[in-house]
């Protein structure tokens, strides 16, 4: 039979008899057996797949194999119209930059603009493009990509060809490539779909670093212990220098950056993960984002935490995890403020004005002296450090950071805690290895107990506790949570005598302090009611000064 190598045709019925021939080293006609055994591969394939690029790099993978092809690609086509290769193999590996440019264009183009599968070779000589010649392309196979209930529309394409000459196209070959674009489609769809929907969500979060009640930076330096830190915190929270904040695990770290961030008034304020992954591009896109078609699988644009972040403040979090070959990338934006996406291919960078506060639980100058981390961007991150110490250094702290807690998270309530419970969080026998963080825990966890027990409640006891929530197989002495309660220091009375036990007079004062900020905001309340909320006139009232009374305000959680 007479092998006709020129010319594209357009097919949508049966293949003209003359392009049927048989394939080198089958042994006789095209095992349609084997074809559709890759079929069922690629469908089973496809109801395991949960990574659009995986399953189209196996589908292409299953293609290549089945059909002894030299490539198969998926071009898409965005929105400007400008098509690019998200996924590209042959055999068994991925295509090159370079390779993924050394097919038809014509063959792709014809099949999206006509919406038909285009064959090469075909009976029209003159329809041959230069590209065909050139890359001695014997044949070849386009077939549109469409989505799920959008028929008129092509969206992409799905591209194979060969280059040995005994290689044609045949009927069951088509046959499956076609069918192949189907699930190809519906996998596409649905993954960008779920991009989306991922997309809008990680917006949101980077746009929200913190707890939706997070505490302001008046509440995090109020525990005596911060006040050592509290001239740096607040020259910090006025300044425009990069900060790095060291702590363990649990400490508050990105608290503290949120609460920094938001009194500068450097916003928006954007929180980025590092160290989630070591892979350049997944941490490029991460910080600077990507292009359509920048590597395989980007099947859209994605703007990076950077851009979110500019003219505001970055938050990165745990950045000692950040790989020796990615901290150039943040080097050199640090230094110079500009960026590249993946696929960005204009000579002049993006550029952006971000402050960066940096937080990790690790020793960055011991990562330094020890090779793990770049000393010049150590510098770069370090214009300002902050060391937050551990719970367990500051025991003194946790009846205070517990009803800080308690009123976050439900602040319909005047929440308080029993002595002895008191008494138990500032326990030498606890080690608050989670930190702050367990803490909270702990004591979330007692409000729904305590909840469960009073629907009314507004005092949390030992009793709302277990021994377990603490890492303790019981309570330490002198702590048994039967028994009445210890009696408090009375609401009006003075504080113990120096005779009492300094933790004593710790809890009692503890305790004065809660009643006379509820005393305080009582007051405030009731001055702001008499001037009808004019924070001028109830300053006057008060004889303090207007700033003074907005300062207060804020740290009492009244609204002006």
């Amino acid at each position: 039979m007479q092998q006709r190598r020129s010319g594209i045709r357009v097919g949508v019925g049966p293949l003209d008899p003359v392009v049927r021939t048989k394939m080198a080293g089958t042994g006789g006609e095209l095992d349609e057996r084997t074809l559709w055994g890759a079929m069922r591969a690629l469908l089973d394939r496809f109801s395991r797949s949960v990574d659009q690029a995986t399953f189209v790099d196996d589908c292409l993978d299953a293609i290549v194999e089945a059909l002894a092809a030299d490539r198969g690609l998926v071009v898409l086509t965005g929105e400007d119209g400008a098509r690019h290769a998200i996924n590209a193999r042959a055999a068994g590996r991925s295509l090159g930059a370079k390779e993924r440019e050394e097919i038809s264009a014509t063959l792709v183009r014809r099949a999206h603009d006509e919406g038909r599968t285009v064959i090469w070779p075909d009976a029209d000589p003159s329809a041959a493009s230069a590209s065909v010649m050139d890359l001695s392309i014997a044949a070849a196979l386009a077939v549109p990509i469409r989505r799920p209930g959008e028929q008129a529309r092509v969206h992409g394409v799905l591209y194979v060809d060969f280059r040995d000459p005994r290689r044609l196209i045949e009927a069951p070959q088509r046959e499956l490539l076609e069918a192949a674009g189907v699930l190809i489609g519906s996998v596409i769809a649905q993954s960008q779909e779920l991009l989306r929907v991922r997309e809008d969500l990680r917006e949101a979060r980077i746009h929200m670093p913190g707890a939706a009640a997070a505490p302001s930076l008046e509440e995090l330096l109020r525990p005596t212990s911060m006040e050592p830190l509290r001239r740096d915190v607040l020259a910090s929270a006025h300044g425009d220098s990069p900060v790095l904040i060291v702590g363990e695990s649990g400490t508050g770290k990105t608290l503290l950056a949120t609460a920094i961030a938001e009194v500068s008034g450097r916003t928006p304020v954007v929180r980025a993960m590092l160290g989630a992954s070591d892979d350049l591009n997944t941490i490029t896109s991460e910080l600077f984002g990507h292009l359509r078609g920048a590597f395989s699988g980007a099947v859209g644009k994605r703007v990076g935490v950077v851009e979110h972040a500019d003219g505001g403040t970055l938050i990165l979090d745990e950045v000692l995890n950040l790989p020796m070959h990615a901290q150039q990338l943040l080097l050199d934006f640090t230094q110079f403020g500009t960026y590249r996406p993946l696929g960005w291919d204009r000579p002049e960078p993006k550029h952006a004005s971000v402050r960066v506060i940096g937080a990790t639980h690790g020793d960055l100058a011991a990562a330094v002296r020890d090779g793990r981390f770049r000393e010049d961007l150590y510098y770069r991150l370090a214009g300002a450090t902050i060391h937050l110490p551990p719970l367990r250094e500051r025991r003194e702290d946790a009846p205070g950071l517990a009803i800080g807690a308690l009123r976050r998270y439900d602040p319909s309530r005047d929440w308080a805690l029993s002595l002895r419970l008191r008494r138990l969080l500032v326990s030498p026998a606890l080690r608050w290895p989670g930190n702050v963080r367990q803490l909270e825990a702990v004591i979330r966890r007692a409000r729904e107990r305590a909840a469960l027990r009073d629907r009314d409640a507004e005092r949390l006891t030992l009793e709302d506790l277990s021994p377990r929530d603490l890492g303790l197989d019981r309570w330490p002495e002198g702590l048994d949570a039967s028994g009445p309660e210890p009696t408090e220091a009375p609401p009006t009375g003075g504080l113990p005598g120096r005779a009492s036990s300094i933790e004593a007079r710790r809890v009692a004062l503890d305790a004065r302090r809660d009643e006379l900020l509820a005393f305080e905001r009582e007051l405030v309340l009731d001055a702001l009611a008499k001037h009808d909320g004019v924070v001028a006139r109830a300053a006057r009232e008060l004889g303090i000064p207007r700033t003074s009374l907005v300062s207060r305000m804020r740290t009492l959680e009244i609204e002006g």
